[in-house]
């Protein structure tokens, strides 16, 4: 059960970097040396932001990628959906095939609630207030 893949981890890492510079052209280099992370694994990340039209990409000499849209309106859920590609963020911790009950399992309950406020909080949280908090 992990909340925070490492696509999640460097699109939102990304997407800080960018709003610092919300009107710049960010090149694929720039991200790679400021973030030190791997070239061919983030340019996926930044082209499936891209794909989902939260950076715009430009091409051609000086290209690289620029916001697409505010970063008060990026929320933090928005962006964990988009590479979790399905809405429940904790699964059965039990094995599904031996559970007897699973409509009456406390511990699934349980764990639904947690997920409800989880995705609850992730819903009011955005790239600008991470920014804000963390200081920059």
């Amino acid at each position: 059960m992990k909340l925070v893949t490492k696509n999640i981890h460097y699109a939102i890492k990304s997407l800080l970097y960018f709003a610092q510079y919300p009107v710049k052209v960010i090149s694929v280099n720039e991200l790679v040396k400021k973030l030190n992370m791997r070239r061919a694994f983030l340019r996926r990340i930044l082209q499936v932001l891209s794909r989902q039209r939260i950076l715009k990409s430009l091409k051609g000499y000086g290209g690289g990628f620029i916001l697409n849209i505010k970063p008060d309106k990026i929320r933090i859920i928005d962006v964990v959906n988009i590479f979790r590609k399905e809405a429940n963020i904790l699964d059965c911790l039990l094995e599904k095939d031996i559970c007897l009950y699973p409509n009456k399992c406390l511990l699934m309950r349980k764990m639904k609630n947690i997920e409800v406020q989880l995705n609850n909080t992730l819903s009011k949280l955005t790239i600008a207030k991470l920014l804000k908090s963390i200081g920059n």
